[in-house]
């Protein structure tokens, strides 16, 4: 294997730029974002620590994992009050529907401001779901073999 396929089937985070622009763009928010796993190849992934902002996410912190077998699909653990909706069932939150097409979810190539924003609207969801029962935003089907949201829009009309 020469060392341009090497580089094409590593994950997008072992690439010093792309790891540092999304770290840099989830900074600027004024969030206080540190790397808290980083090993020298990658192979086992990325994590990224979130530490509570007084005003931007006052009730949380986060641990996002960045996983080598599947990059572009973030887990976000939040500590701080639970939901009980819109969790996985590892307790991540449940921010997009894989099988949605990509415009419906975060990519890498969206940054980490966008990403910071996807989760802190979440989170305001799930704060309004506790306090009223219903939740706020949009709501794709749960479970294996559920339609997408783009699949429910073509089955629609």
């Amino acid at each position: 294997m020469s060392g341009d396929q090497r580089l094409a089937s590593r994950p997008w985070f072992a690439r010093p730029v792309a790891r540092d622009k999304l770290l840099t763009g989830m900074r600027s928010t004024g969030l206080d974002v540190r790397e808290v796993d980083r090993p020298a190849d990658f192979a086992s992934g990325f994590t990224v620590q979130v530490y509570p902002h007084v005003q931007i996410l006052p009730l949380h912190s986060l641990r996002i994992v960045f996983a080598p077998d599947d990059p572009a699909f973030p887990r976000v653990h939040a500590r701080g009050p639970d939901c009980p909706a819109h969790r996985n069932s590892d307790g991540s939150l449940c921010l997009w529907y894989p099988k949605d097409a990509p415009s419906r979810r975060w990519s890498p190539g969206d940054g980490g401001r966008l990403l910071v924003a996807i989760i802190v609207r979440h989170l305001r969801w799930e704060s309004a779901y506790r306090s009223t029962g219903v939740w706020p935003g949009f709501e794709a089907p749960h479970g294996l073999g559920s339609p997408g949201l783009d699949e429910q829009d073509q089955i629609i009309g």
